[in-house]
């Protein structure tokens, strides 16, 4: 616990792929989670392919024996994908392509970017692919296929379990993609995995996992939640972060519409001097009522 301090300022936020901000799907909000996978990478690259070429030209680049950066074309197709240019009626071929480019890749860059476009198809074809990339040498692509099965539509029915390993990374990024992943998707097998986080070495996995088991309705968590509301401040984050976590927490309650958490609520109401959080929980508060 003595390194959170040093941790919360090089980790939570922007600029690492480790913590991120935004949330996977349907406005869920959980705590520091995870960029949508097409925005994780697009951030900080500048000049690429032209935006002309069809996707179908990329996949033919990634298929090429002739082409170098099979990483660009990967990179420029999942862009296409994350903005909707893809048919539906082609993922079937678009998937299996894909498959066989990751699977004969031995570039981890290609690799990488494959399993974001097929993150951003945000389809349970995919599942076979990124299943393989979870177990990837490469730290970059089993991160990104976390994130990428975190993508997935609400209710999608793949093989969750396949997540259990992640829980137990060394990396604390992979381990909060894991939590987060299972809360948004409310994964049952694994709310005990969850609820052991809470005791993890590293503050933004017991944040992330406390604020996982509100999805839950599991009160394993309370505690930890009301430290990210009444104390998160005093753990090294700056006024931002902390507006961030709270709301968090908040957008979380008012989803799952947890009627259990209405004291806590009320409590940030009548402590909390920020006028954006004090906003938020009067609205949550108003429907908890309802």
């Amino acid at each position: 616990m003595a390194n959170d301090n040093n941790e919360t300022k090089k980790l939570v936020f922007k600029g690492d792929k480790k913590i991120l901000e935004n949330s996977f799907v349907g406005s869920l909000m959980v705590p520091i989670a995870i960029v949508l996978v097409g925005a994780l990478i697009i951030f900080g690259v500048t000049k690429m392919l032209s935006t002309e070429t069809s996707y179908k030209d990329h996949v033919r680049e990634l298929q090429s024996k002739a082409f170098g950066n099979k990483w660009i074309a990967a990179f420029e197709l999942s862009k296409k994908i994350a903005s909707s240019q893809i048919p539906e009626e082609d993922y079937p071929w678009l998937i299996q392509s894909l498959d066989e480019v990751y699977k004969g890749s031995p570039d981890p860059r290609t690799r990488d970017f494959v399993v974001v476009a097929l993150g951003a198809l945000r389809s349970e074809q995919t599942f076979k692919t990124l299943r393989l990339a979870l177990r990837d040498e490469n730290s970059n692509v089993s991160f990104h296929a976390v994130v990428s099965l975190g993508n997935m539509p609400i209710g999608a029915n793949v093989d969750w379990e396949a997540l259990s390993p992640a829980f137990d990374s060394e990396d604390h990024a992979m381990r909060q993609a894991a939590v987060l992943t299972a809360g948004t998707h409310k994964v049952k097998v694994l709310e005990n995995k969850v609820v052991a986080k809470l005791t993890d070495e590293s503050v933004a996995v017991r944040y992330s996992a406390a604020t996982s088991l509100i999805y839950f309705k599991n009160n394993a968590g309370i505690e930890t939640i009301k430290e990210i509301l009444f104390d998160s401040d005093k753990k090294g984050f700056d006024v931002n972060q902390v507006t961030s976590l709270k709301l968090n927490v908040l957008n979380a309650v008012e989803k799952i519409k947890w009627t259990g958490l209405e004291s806590i609520v009320r409590d940030v109401i009548k402590r909390d001097n920020n006028l954006k959080v004090t906003t938020k929980a009067r609205q949550v508060l108003n429907e908890l009522k309802n």
